[in-house]
């Protein structure tokens, strides 16, 4: 009763019904309700709050900005396919941009300018999109400047530029020279056989072209992906550990431990892959990835100290004694004394004249 500021002693509560108990207990908390401040909890009593968190959420995850207004005049499915259009449209986007963004951070690094970068940058730029930039433009143009002109060389070579490259390569060549051209071009293996058909030529080459342009982004991917399942899995097999060895304890409550074990294992596992979706989603349009960035053993590298093994040693020799024929085995010297043992009888051997056994041999 005192978290309701409520003070009746022992022999008022024994005089009173259950009934009355109750509804004192009832006016004391609504009393104290009364005298909180619940103003906070106002944003989940309005009527947009479902549309404005779907929007923060969406915005959250993908930085996609949507309208709440609008969102409220379109139905659930209209919603959802209206996020899909914008989280392509902001993929694609990110296609143009990553590549450029990339092989600008290999010479514009945290550390500083890589001099040595200009002229990587220029060779990249003539490879990717076949524009010349001179090293000297780069040298004497901010990093602003050349992220913005780079940008828009990259979107206007995949918006037509490719294409019209495409174009007038099998208007000029053809067979095994457009095959060699092509597989030169995208740095990619393509044969004569797979540019036979003349109606799927101009699509097999544009695929192996954007596959050429976003290369950047598909090392990304490959990356979060390892790293994303690396880790995953290994949690994984951790809770199924702990899961085998406590599902005995499900036969206390006559289930068959087999039977729920596996339906156990399944349902982690499902898990396991939904949340793979959710970790891939939540990085893929944020992350960046820096040169040189190897992707990371989540197992850890295998590695044994020399006085591990020393007890691995040990215990070999420990076992192999263990297990050795008793025939085989060393036989204990017998111990020779140095001198005559002294009979009881005798004359103790300290000079002091009695016998052995009436002084030191007491």
């Amino acid at each position: 009763m005192s978290a309701f500021g409520v003070s009746l002693s022992g022999s008022k509560v024994r005089q009173m019904t259950a009934e009355e108990i109750e509804q004192n207990l009832i006016e004391a908390s609504a009393e104290q309700i009364d005298k909180k401040d619940c103003s906070q909890l106002n944003v989940f009593l309005d009527d947009d709050f479902g549309v404005k968190s779907f929007a923060g959420w969406a915005n959250n995850k993908f930085g996609i900005s949507l309208n709440a207004n609008e969102l409220k005049k379109l139905k659930p499915m209209q919603i959802a396919d209206e996020l899909n259009t914008q989280i392509q449209a902001k993929y694609t986007q990110r296609e143009v941009e990553y590549p450029v963004e990339f092989a600008m951070s290999m010479t514009y690094r945290a550390d500083g300018v890589n001099i040595y970068g200009f002229e990587s940058l220029s060779k990249w730029v003539l490879e990717k999109f076949g524009k010349e930039m001179p090293v000297s433009h780069l040298q004497n143009s901010s990093p602003g400047a050349i992220h913005k002109e780079l940008l828009q060389i990259s979107q206007e070579y995949h918006d037509a530029g490719l294409a019209n490259e495409i174009d007038g390569k099998i208007s000029s060549l053809d067979g095994e020279k457009l095959a060699e051209w092509a597989s030169e071009r995208f740095k990619t293996k393509i044969s004569p056989a797979d540019l036979q058909d003349k109606e799927t030529v101009k699509e097999k080459l544009l695929a192996a072209g954007f596959n050429f342009l976003r290369r950047e982004l598909g090392d990304l991917e490959r990356y979060v992906l390892l790293q994303i399942y690396d880790s995953t899995w290994k949690d994984h097999l951790y809770s199924m550990d702990h899961l085998k060895e406590s599902i005995f304890m499900r036969a206390y409550a006559e289930k068959d431990p087999k039977l729920e074990y596996k339906q156990e294992g399944f349902r982690m596992f499902s898990e396991m892959l939904n949340l793979i979706d959710d970790k891939v989603t939540d990085t893929i349009f944020k992350i960046r990835l820096e040169a040189g960035t190897r992707a990371k053993n989540v197992f850890g590298a295998g590695k044994t100290q020399h006085q591990e093994v020393n007890q691995f040693e040990l215990s070999e020799r420990q076992r192999a004694a263990a297990q050795a024929p008793q025939g085989e085995a060393t036989k204990v010297k017998q111990i020779v004394l140095e001198q005559p043992k002294t009979g009881r009888n005798d004359p103790c051997t300290c000079g002091s004249g009695k016998k052995y056994k009436k002084c030191c041999g007491k």
